[in-house]
């Protein structure tokens, strides 16, 4: 299948984003081109974009609303069931119907919508939602890769995840995931889909890392350079962080496969626009995949001085890293 024409608004083009390859009939600024022939071998989706006829869109008449939540910024998404499309609504760039086997999406636009936003918001919202039918479970963290395979670090907005996982990389970790963590079962484990994007922080935190920043968006982020990860990799280890106080010292509690599960869930990237579950499907698959894993706590100093020190413990850990759930 070839990508949609170009048109007017910007070129058409390809990017690879979580393992597969998106297709798009408008440009998608900070999203990575796919210029790779072996990249024809991954699942491809397009994107084609249709303008509305008025600033004001809502779900299909017909479709069935399941779940809405609140995102960054206020902006407010809802997700709707129409027949076995998925549509997804974001009240500042439109609506996004994935058919069902979630290959197409359309993209509702109004008019002089934001390019940079519609592209943060497929890598946030619209194709985890994609992913979820797969059957992946998108986990609203950042990660990186260690010597016994992939880290990850889940966390309530503005608590440090990204800048942990910065300092790794700073470190000599690649990264695997910033903001999206794909999830998978495997033969032999959980395996991870890297995200294929960079690390976005604020630029004092950029420079207090130690890392180089590239262009700057227009949300107060400054993109960074650092080695990502492309391929497939073994999860390792999850950690759920909690801030303690400058003084406080590193440390890490296993978490039972019960509590790990609930983690999963509560911070699954969109748990909330699932909407009530009566079959229990997400909780199901969240338990499944603690089950496979270890899930930690970990007390982590607010302290940018000791960040260094603290990436090359979390690291030095997983150079002979416990594998397999944990049991309770």
């Amino acid at each position: 299948m070839t990508p949609p024409a170009p048109d007017a608004h910007g070129a058409a083009g390809r990017v690879r984003i979580f393992g597969g390859v998106l297709a798009t009939d408008r440009s998608l600024p900070g999203l990575p081109d796919s210029r790779d022939s072996s990249d024809d071998r991954l699942t491809l989706r397009n994107l084609r974009t249709v303008d509305a006829l008025s600033d004001t869109i809502a779900h299909s008449a017909d479709a069935e609303l399941r779940g809405r939540m609140e995102y960054a910024s206020g902006v407010s998404i809802s997700m709707a069931m129409r027949g076995g499309e998925i549509e997804v609504l974001v009240s500042d760039t439109g609506r996004f119907t994935l058919s069902s086997d979630g290959r197409e999406i359309e993209h509702l636009a109004p008019r002089n919508v934001d390019r940079g936003a519609v592209a943060l918001d497929l890598i946030g919202v619209v194709l985890p939602m994609a992913l979820h039918r797969d059957g992946a479970w998108c986990v609203h963290a950042s990660a990186v890769e260690s010597a016994s395979g992939v880290i990850a670090f889940v966390a309530e907005r503005g608590t440090g995840k990204s800048t942990l996982a910065a300092a790794c990389v700073q470190a000599g970790a690649a990264l695997v995931a910033d903001d999206v963590l794909v999830l998978r079962e495997s033969e032999n484990g959980i395996s991870v889909t890297p995200a294929g994007v960079p690390l976005r922080l604020r630029e004092s935190t950029a420079r207090a890392v130690g890392l180089a920043s590239d262009d700057a968006d227009d949300w107060g982020k400054v993109r960074v350079t650092g080695p990502r990860a492309h391929d497939s990799l073994p999860l390792d280890a999850i950690y759920v962080l909690q801030a303690t106080g400058a003084d406080s010292a590193l440390a890490r509690a296993l978490r039972g496969t019960r509590a790990a599960a609930l983690a999963l869930l509560a911070n699954g990237k969109i748990t909330a626009l699932l909407g009530t579950d009566p079959t229990g499907e997400a909780l199901t698959r969240c338990v499944a995949l603690a089950h496979r894993t270890t899930v930690y706590d970990l007390a982590v100093p607010r302290d940018l001085d000791r960040l260094g020190s603290v990436a090359h413990d979390v690291l030095r850990w997983h150079a002979l890293a416990p594998t397999g759930g944990a049991a309770g």
